[in-house]
Formats: structure tokens, sequence, C-alpha cells
């Protein structure tokens, strides 16, 4: 069972950032579409979903190039095989590569063996489409079992961002294999604000707020101790035009800001000395 190692100081940040922001994007290509009753396919869900893979990926790979923002994209193994020139192409740009299970798979109720296979399977799929070996993680939904950590410590994984409960990243003593923890929230994800067929809370204008908002109040909490912002985006939300246009003028108006940088999970890690 993972335990929480006690933190003995912050993370630190490169030399004259104040705020990182982290921008991790989820890319699936319908994988996550619950059926419907019966056991029947749900397609009008998963068809919105696949919109990522097969269009939203490259919309937003095109303006992450425009601002030279580098990302984090958490990549289910599936839509790597089936879709792999978007994944291949977001590792070309730069982009940190993590795994979000092979199938979309629920872990929270499989048996350790099967999740460890899931695991597994989710790695070599990334790895055989990019050549990339991922040391991220990000479990479907953010739903952990209780061995979830303690076998992503076991294959390799350096750090995951699956849970919901702190401002900043802490480590974990796996078994005595050390993981990072990357906390983040849902009440900044774009598909909270316009993830059709997801009941819409504000829709992208609400989207700009919380995001603008957010950002504001860590930006200023930052003059008097470490704070980070990481957003979790799905690429069949924002890779359409509307809320795509929501994260262009977000990531405009923070080039304005003095001390913010752009990190990738990985980079936040590191800033633990892992």
């Amino acid at each position: 069972m993972s335990i929480e190692v006690q933190r003995n100081s912050d993370p630190h940040w490169p030399p004259q950032v104040r705020l990182p922001t982290v921008l991790t994007f989820e890319h699936q290509s319908g994988e996550g579409a619950l059926p419907i009753f019966g056991d029947r396919a749900n397609y009008m869900v998963g068809d919105a979903m696949q919109y990522g893979a097969r269009r939203g990926i490259w919309n937003i790979l095109q303006l992450l190039e425009k601002h030279k923002v580098k990302a984090t994209f958490f990549i289910c193994g599936a839509t790597a095989e089936r879709y792999s020139e978007g994944v291949q192409a977001a590792q070309k740009a730069g982009h940190e590569l993590a795994g979000m299970s092979y199938n979309f798979d629920r872990v929270r109720t499989m048996s350790p063996a099967r999740e460890k296979e899931t695991i597994g399977r989710s790695i070599q799929a990334i790895q055989e489409t990019t050549g990339v070996t991922i040391k991220g993680w990000r479990c479907p939904d953010y739903r952990v079992s209780p061995q979830t950590l303690d076998l992503l410590a076991e294959s390799g994984i350096a750090w995951d961002s699956s849970l919901l409960n702190d401002d900043l990243p802490y480590v974990l003593d796996c078994h005595g294999l050390p993981l990072v923890e990357i906390p983040f929230t849902t009440s900044t994800a774009d598909k909270t604000y316009a993830g059709y067929p997801h009941p819409q809370r504000g829709g992208p204008d609400g989207l700009a707020d919380v995001w603008n908002t957010e950002f504001d109040v860590l930006y200023e909490e930052s003059q008097r101790a470490n704070r980070f912002l990481i957003l979790s985006m799905q690429t069949w939300v924002v890779g359409r035009p509307a809320v795509l246009r929501i994260l262009d003028q977000f990531l405009t108006r923070l080039a304005g800001f003095e001390g913010a940088w752009h990190a990738q999970c990985g980079q936040i890690a590191q800033a633990l000395g892992q």
C-alpha cells in the first residue's frame, strides 16, 4: 500500500518562475463511452469522443505550436494503435506522452493481476506506436483501485496525476519505489463546462471565466508561497472550434504575465527531485 512521504520542502521551480501552468490533454477515440441499456454500444457518445482522435488533436497541436507551448497528453493505448498519426505528431512536436489505460479501462474493481496487465499493455501500445517509454499516468475518470499506485511504480511509472486532493505535488512510497503524485481538479475541466453530451455548466464562456479566475488567484498567492496551475482537457472537447478559441485567448493572456511558465507533468515531478 502506498504511503505519502512527509513533505520536507516545496517543489523548486526554475529561476524566475513564479507560477507553472500545466496543460494536460486526455486523448481517446470513444473508448470512454459507456454502453446503453442492454449493454449496447452508445454510438452517439462514442462518436462525439472520437472527434478528439480524428480532428481535435490536430486542431490542438496547431494551436500549441502557435503559442510555442509544450503540454502533456494522456493516451489510451487503443487510441495510439487506431489513430497512430495524431499520437506520433504530438510526440514529434515535443509534447510529453503519458498513459491512460488501454481501452479506458475502469480499474477500480479489477483484480491486481488484471490491472497490472492493463498497465503493461498500455505502456507497450504507446511504445510501439511512438518509440517512447512513458513515465506518467492518469486513471480513466480518475478512479484508482487500492493497488493502482503500487502497480504503477512497479511498472516503471515515475509520476501519476489521478488524484484530486492537494494544490501541490507530493511523493509516495510504493513498497520502496517513489511515485510523484501531481493532483489536479475537475472544477476547471473543459468537459464540465462545454463537454457535450455531458451536462454543461456555463458553456465556453463559463470555462473561460473559471480558467481566468483560477489563474488570477494562484498567481496572486504565488507571491507568498509555491503554487501551480494544472488544467485537465479532453481532445474531443477543447479540440472543437468554440472551445479551442477559449484556450487560444487564455494562452494569449498568460503571455502577458511575468514568471508564468508552461511546464509538462514530468517537469513538475522533477521539481520534487524525482
